[in-house]
């Protein structure tokens, strides 16, 4: 059903977008450098993008388009889709107006790091940085020095992929890069399979949820600090169940049931720009057990299961994080160092489906953009977590002819040594891609 409603704002706008836009088509293809520990069927894709033409600081009424689909060949012919952005906007004379879907740059450090605390990751690939807009009204005005922005909405669309779905009593997913639930358990010492049953949901209790914040900066000289807070759903959705053993079938039967759980999001930040170089650092924190009055009530998600064969005891732990960055934009080079430090004790391991233990903990990371000439671009990005030795390495070579035709073929190696690490379950997800596409 939340296919449904991507499809309604992505075709709701699409019409609008028909006299200034500008699309892609691609081919890619994988190949797995060692064996993961999960392989869905899907392999080459068709990627199709499509975005409008950038907003016009004139008066009056415009919109912003932003959207993939994927299509996956061989076994399964998946289809992926992201909705990144999709909005009306209105430019008034001292204020800015946008209805719809739209990525919030509040605070622009956590898309490095993938957290998804604010806007949703696109998550097409593990490693991927790409994020994914709040459905709601944003208004913006300027006073003087001050400049502030405020979310309102009731509607939650949560992040979608990687997807998962069940059939024939397992979960499946069309993405490799998803962490899925044990298939066996243990039961009076031995094996037995799990059954999963079709979640049971009320589609209204997901997506009818409130979203409230705010955002204030104070501008001075090529710099300024910021604030900001919101209390929004989780962009991913909590997973409850219950289970019982069946004695005629052999199994255990598990029942799962997708939950929504609010969190407080809020933090602050100094940036200051030098030439061209670019400076931003600040903290922020995250509360996945506030509550914000009668009309912002905590769900249901707090449930725990424990049985003899199945547990399910997902964590709400509070998160503080301290982060910087520095970028650099020149003609020939782009440069990007970045900083994350998790300043709360990690509670969260990941033992189990409902758990994900955090991404990072005491990280460096560090990108180059290097542009041979007008054509060929060299890319690579770093990242190690100086207190779990997760190293992660991704570089791309690309082609570009005449803004027509690009070409490129890139490389994914991680190393996460420690079975407490995030990255570990992915440890053998190696691989190397090529793609080639079409501008139109």
């Amino acid at each position: 059903m939340l296919k449904y409603l991507h499809t309604l704002l992505f075709s709701s706008l699409i019409c609008f977008s028909l006299r200034a836009y500008e699309g892609s088509v691609s081919y890619e293809k994988y190949f797995r450098l060692n064996n993961p520990i999960y392989r869905s069927d899907s392999g080459d894709l068709i990627d199709l993008g499509l975005q409008s033409a950038p907003l016009t600081k004139e008066k009056g009424f415009d919109h912003f388009l932003k959207g993939d689909f994927r299509f996956y060949f061989q076994d399964n012919n998946a289809l992926n889709y992201s909705l990144q952005e999709a909005y009306l906007h209105y430019q008034g004379e001292q204020f800015q107006l946008s209805v719809g879907r739209k990525i919030l740059d509040w605070n622009p450090n956590e898309k490095y790091w993938s957290l998804g605390y604010l806007n949703a990751n696109q998550a097409f690939t593990l490693l991927s940085t790409e994020e994914e807009g709040i459905t709601g009204i944003i208004f913006n005005k300027n006073i003087g020095p001050f400049e502030f922005d405020v979310l309102l909405s009731y509607l939650f669309i949560p992040q979608v992929n990687p997807s998962v779905e069940f059939k024939n009593g397992e979960v499946q997913s069309k993405s490799d890069w998803v962490r899925l639930p044990p298939k066996k358990t243990i039961v009076t010492s031995n094996f037995v399979p799990i059954y999963y049953n079709d979640p049971e949901y009320n589609l209204s209790k997901i997506i009818f949820n409130k979203s409230l914040g705010g955002n204030v900066r104070y501008h001075w000289n090529k710099g300024g600090i910021a604030a900001f807070a919101v209390y929004k759903p989780e962009n991913v959705l909590r997973a409850n169940a219950s289970a019982y053993y069946d004695n005629s079938l052999g199994q255990v039967v598990v029942s799962p049931v997708p939950t929504v759980n609010h969190h407080a999001y809020y933090g602050v930040q100094l940036f200051q720009a030098f030439g061209d170089l670019k400076t931003r650092g600040g903290l922020s924190y995250v509360d996945p057990n506030a509550r914000l009055g009668r009309d912002f009530p905590i769900s249901n998600a707090r449930k725990t299961y424990n049985s003899d064969y199945f547990t399910i005891n997902p964590r709400y732990d509070k998160e503080a994080y301290a982060h910087f960055s520095l970028n650099l934009d020149r003609k020939d080079y782009l440069l990007s160092l970045n900083f994350i430090n998790l300043l709360t004790k990690n509670i969260r391991a990941s033992d189990d489906f409902f758990s994900d233990t955090v991404k990072w903990n005491r990280a460096f990371g560090g990108s180059v953009t290097y542009f041979l000439n007008d054509s060929f671009s060299l890319m690579v990005d770093m990242k190690y977590d100086v207190l779990r030795y997760d190293n992660i390495i991704k570089g791309e070579f690309k082609y570009n002819f005449q803004d027509k035709v690009n070409i490129s073929l890139g490389l994914e190696v991680l190393k996460a040594p420690q079975d407490a690490s995030y990255w570990s379950y992915y440890r053998t997800s190696d691989s190397l891609y090529s793609s080639i596409g079409f501008i139109f």
